[in-house]
């Protein structure tokens, strides 16, 4: 899927022309040509205001893994949109902004009984060269899923002020957007297959002998190699996590790193445990170009606790040069696939 001709809108830059808030009304309304990730997940923005953002997403069956799991990284790339741009929406004409840190605590998983996720941010400070806010993310429960801050530096970027506004390119419904699509029988597996030693398991996905879950078709992620309290992985730097810029969506590594860290972590759970992500920070390093190579995510335990886990990711271009760190938590929770293989859902597990 990750390697189907990119739709959406890479490298308009005529939204720089007018004040950010005028450009993002002008989203809001569906005037703005859709960028990639749009299309690849289906968020979307809903609201604007001075200093105020609100996206929404669907949680689709794509965002699960192959226990049904859907795991803290897909609030940090949902997280990445209106947390930044909520800041934007202050900025003058010939501003550009980049996530230069963000970070989020998961206080309830998603299930696919959440419906869709509503992101709401606001701007907590914008000077001249730096900006913090913060956001929450529910589901359409009204359930309070994650909260997360960021800190994004601001750049001037010259556009000539009286370029003509892009238009929304025709949509393409054959096939429909990758989120639209069903995924494939086999993408989910019992789970009972992780009531045992979780690494033959997961060398049986790297291996091919059990097929991707739905959440790696989605993304391209691939595992590579898997030891006690390491994992690396490959994510590709494809055109689809363009936000509509030439460069890698914040959110799309910020979701990497997750991976990584997560599956660092559960590597280490004794059989019938499962693990939940408590937060994640990550630090944006430098930019990524959307040219197709595969990223190295790396992902390592650094403090094994009874109950807390502590992982730290790095993720490394093809060229070998570092463009993300991070570092997150997870709750070990014992006997929680056997509350899978139940019928339990996951935030019902976490939560007791």
């Amino acid at each position: 899927m990750i390697n189907e001709p990119v739709r959406g809108t890479i490298g308009d830059m005529s939204f720089l022309a007018v004040p950010g808030i005028d450009a993002l009304r002008r989203a809001v309304r569906g005037e703005a040509p859709r960028p990639p990730i749009h299309h690849l997940t289906g968020i979307t923005p809903t609201e604007v205001g001075l200093g105020k953002m609100t996206f929404e997403m669907p949680v689709t069956r794509w965002l699960e893994d192959a226990v049904g799991i859907i795991w803290g990284g897909v609030y940090a790339f949902f997280a990445d949109a209106p947390i930044s741009l909520a800041l934007y929406s202050g900025l003058p004409a010939g501003k550009l902004l980049s996530t230069s840190e963000l970070s989020i605590n998961y206080l309830r998983p998603a299930t696919r009984d959440s419906g869709r996720l509503i992101g709401r941010a606001q701007s907590v400070y914008l000077g001249r060269n730096v900006g913090v806010s913060e956001a929450t993310i529910e589901d359409q429960h009204g359930r309070t899923l994650a909260h997360a801050t960021t800190r994004c530096v601001i750049q001037d970027f010259p556009v000539d002020p009286d370029i003509e506004p892009s238009v929304p390119e025709p949509a393409i419904t054959d096939p429909p957007d990758p989120y639209l699509r069903t995924p494939p029988d086999d993408a989910w597996q019992d789970p009972a297959i992780f009531d045992t030693d979780k690494i033959p398991v997961m060398k049986k996905f790297i291996d091919g002998v059990i097929p991707p879950g739905p959440v790696q078709l989605l993304t391209g992620a691939r595992f590579m190699s898997v030891e006690h309290g390491r994992v690396s992985m490959s994510w590709p730097a494809s055109p689809w996590f363009s936000a509509g810029g030439p460069a890698m969506y914040g959110g799309a590594l910020a979701w990497a790193c997750d991976t990584a860290i997560a599956s660092a972590v559960w590597s280490t759970c004794d059989a019938g445990a499962v693990a939940a992500t408590l937060d994640l920070q990550v630090r944006f390093l430098r930019p990524v170009m959307l040219d197709g190579s595969d990223l190295t995510v790396i992902g390592e335990i650094r403090h094994s606790g009874r109950t807390i886990r502590v992982a730290q990711a790095e993720v490394l271009d093809s060229a070998g040069r570092r463009v993300a760190l991070a570092t997150g938590s997870s709750l070990l929770i014992p006997g929680g696939i056997e509350q899978l293989k139940k019928g339990r859902r996951a935030d019902e597990i976490i939560s007791g």
